[in-house]
């Protein structure tokens, strides 16, 4: 089996890898008195959901970090990401979100999860505020029950939060203002953005904004030259010309270095294809994500740069946008800076933003061959993580409990949740979202999406 090549969330612990310096600094905060709330931000698939697996799962806190072991933390686990699909104007995305964290800080304690079962449709709009404020009471009993432990609730993909009712945000800081249990209340979230983004200033101004409880934020960014031999260590049957092919292809970005270490590896083991074809296979898989990366960071930094121009000047930083972009870059593993100016170290980065097989990225790597160009959809986060597994199983009809393990091996969505995110993506790949034809729903058996799709 390629040790590289399962590229979803890492739910065994003694499977995790590096992040060292980040996991101390939220111990840090978290066996503070009272415990700080932590935002960690990074792009997609920068591996902030395992890391909150890790978290969860971890039995003592990193050597070296005062405070009790961890056995006195409770670490409830949420994904808040399906329920930003439900709008702001359909409250059940509250009532959701609000019962599935109650059963997950019950589960976290072990004990009886006694909540009844809440149909996806049939609450009244004027009574779900009801529900959820007796759901945040239980939260808050099951605390005051336990007052020997620190609760921090774990959610992934706060975003979701930011699309929710307003009451959601405030239920969740009321916790940690109530003066029997506030104490022994703190966050945890990812976002792909800072969370400055997620809301309007005003709301961000307001003493009830979820937002206030957020001090400071953790990048998660490029790994370590001693966390990529930790990395790599996975598989000895890579040399150490290997190794450095890696390095070279990926930089030091935790997905790219998959994506090329996932090749290798089983260029390694078969040897059937040239390295230009392993190249090309790493840069084709990794082109979409790339180019959402490059999308997101322009928009981010307020610059319009054309991407082969980009890559052609990048020694020559003309403006404080520009400059802002490469240190962006530089975070994410992806650019690094020398006495000769700034240069994109991933090769796997470079190609995939440019058109052409000669465009300059590094000074020890030689071109690459030239792949067709592909703009991939506007997808969020979670519409691209269903659409690329569909895709990979393209012609073939997943069921909806396929596509929910796959995505979310932890707190699936329901059902509902599940068919907003299909219809999200139908607006953006099909002609005529209402009569779709490329991704279609089979009756009784679930999704499938064609072969001629693309």
């Amino acid at each position: 089996m390629n040790p590289f090549g399962n590229r979803k969330p890492v739910i065994d612990p003694e499977c995790f890898t590096g992040r060292r310096d980040l996991i101390a600094a939220i111990y840090e905060r978290l066996t503070a008195a009272p415990p700080q709330c932590c935002a960690l931000v990074g792009d997609a698939r920068s591996g902030k959901t395992s890391l909150l697996y890790y978290l969860r799962s971890s039995a003592l806190a990193p050597s070296g970090i005062a405070g009790a072991p961890a056995a006195r933390f409770v670490f409830p686990y949420v994904n808040a990401g399906p329920y930003a699909d439900l709008g702001v104007s359909q409250s059940h995305g509250a009532l959701f979100f609000w019962r599935d964290l109650t059963r997950a800080t019950a589960q976290a304690l072990a004990i009886r999860d006694d909540l009844p079962a809440l149909p996806d449709q049939g609450i009244a709009e004027t009574a779900i505020v009801d529900v959820v404020y007796a759901l945040k009471c239980t939260v808050e009993d099951m605390i005051r029950r336990h007052g020997d432990r620190t609760f921090v609730f774990l959610i992934d993909n706060v975003e979701g939060i930011a699309r929710l009712p307003r009451h959601t945000a405030s239920f969740l800081r009321s916790l940690t203002q109530d003066p029997d249990i506030g104490a022994r209340v703190a966050y945890v979230v990812t976002a792909s953005a800072p969370l400055s983004r997620l809301y309007s200033m005003n709301e961000l101004r307001e003493p009830s904004s979820f937002w206030g409880l957020f001090a400071s934020e953790l990048f998660l960014g490029k790994l370590s030259d001693s966390e990529i031999a930790a990395l790599l260590a996975r598989a000895p049957v890579l040399s150490d010309a290997d190794r450095a092919w890696i390095r070279r292809l990926g930089g030091a970005n935790l997905m790219l270095l998959l994506i090329a270490a996932a090749h290798v590896y089983d260029w390694r083991l078969h040897q059937g294809n040239s390295v230009d074809d392993v190249e090309r296979a790493a840069i084709e898989e990794a082109r979409p994500l790339c180019r959402s990366w490059w999308r997101e960071l322009t928009e981010m930094h307020t610059t319009a740069v054309d991407a082969r121009q980009f890559l052609t000047d990048q020694q020559r930083v003309s403006s404080s946008d520009e400059a802002a972009l490469f240190e962006a870059l530089h975070l994410r593993g992806l650019a690094q800076r020398d006495r000769h100016g700034w240069r994109i170290s991933s090769a796997i980065f470079a190609q995939a933003l440019s058109d052409q097989p000669s465009a300059p990225f590094a000074e020890t790597a030689p071109p690459l061959p030239s792949v067709a160009p592909a703009t991939p959809p506007a997808f969020t986060h979670l519409e691209g993580e269903v659409y690329a597994f569909l895709r990979e199983n393209a012609g073939r009809v997943c069921s909806r409990e396929e596509v929910k393990r796959a995505i979310w091996p932890v707190s699936p969505p329901s059902d509902s949740a599940l068919q907003k995110i299909i219809e999200r993506i139908r607006e953006k790949i099909e002609p005529d979202p209402k009569h779709p034809r490329k991704l279609i729903a089979v009756r009784g058996q679930g999704y499938m999406l064609r072969r001629d799709s693309d």
